[in-house]
């Protein structure tokens, strides 16, 4: 009898030791999945911070030129004179050299001078110049362009993934950043009931590949 209930008692205490053992490692599992989700979350806002800044860039750019277009320009009906060879420096690092121009100033030409504008990421310069429309030489302003890709992208990346529940692995896809493709690496994202996941892809337009952005679409 005596030795019944010793075993029994040593029984118990081999069971409590395995569940008060197991409890820390599950809680440290959960915690260890949640610090995962939030680096995992932090990762795709930033992202998605960085594509409205690059958007926001793009837009202005786009306001800028529209508005040289359509007011700060003139005309002459006299041809301008050659441009000017100008000698300058060696590049300068994070400077783009802006050549000079001729001006159309109290009817006549006058030369401006070039000089070094800072450089815009993603953006390289236009040079102003004059186009010839019915008769009269009209001054179209310089400006920002989005260098845009004329190559095609290059083949998707294979990356190593998990199953996991309740999460949907997004693979990564390439970028255009500083002109040149850039890879971005996949990532979860909770799945989403009644949704499908619609991969961003590359299309090309009028002789350059636009970027079409993925999302969640609803299932049909």
């Amino acid at each position: 009898m005596r030795t019944r209930l010793l075993f029994s008692a040593v029984l118990a205490t081999a069971t409590i030791g395995s569940v008060a053992w197991g409890e820390p490692k599950r809680e440290e599992h959960r915690e260890a999945e949640h610090h995962e989700e939030h680096r995992e979350a932090e990762h795709h806002e930033a992202e998605h911070h960085e594509a409205e800044h690059h958007e926001a860039e793009h837009r202005e750019a786009v306001r800028h030129d529209e508005h040289h277009e359509a007011v700060a320009r003139h005309w002459s009906r006299e041809a301008p004179p050659a441009m000017r060879v100008e000698r300058h420096d060696e590049r300068r690092n994070g400077y783009v050299w802006v050549g000079g121009r001729w001006n159309w100033n109290n009817n006549r030409y006058e030369w401006v001078g070039g000089s070094w504008a800072a450089e815009r990421r993603g953006y390289h310069w236009r040079e102003p110049r004059y186009e010839l429309r019915d008769g009269e030489y009209v001054y179209l302003e310089g400006g920002w362009d989005v260098m845009r890709p004329v190559g095609a992208p290059p083949a998707i990346r294979e990356e190593r993934w998990e199953e996991r529940h309740g999460y949907l692995w997004i693979r990564g896809h390439y970028d255009w950043r500083d002109g040149a493709y850039a890879w971005v690496g996949g990532h979860y994202e909770r799945e989403r009931p009644g949704y499908r996941w619609r991969e961003p892809r590359w299309e090309l337009r009028d002789g350059v590949y636009v970027s079409v952005d993925g999302g969640w679409d609803a299932a049909q």
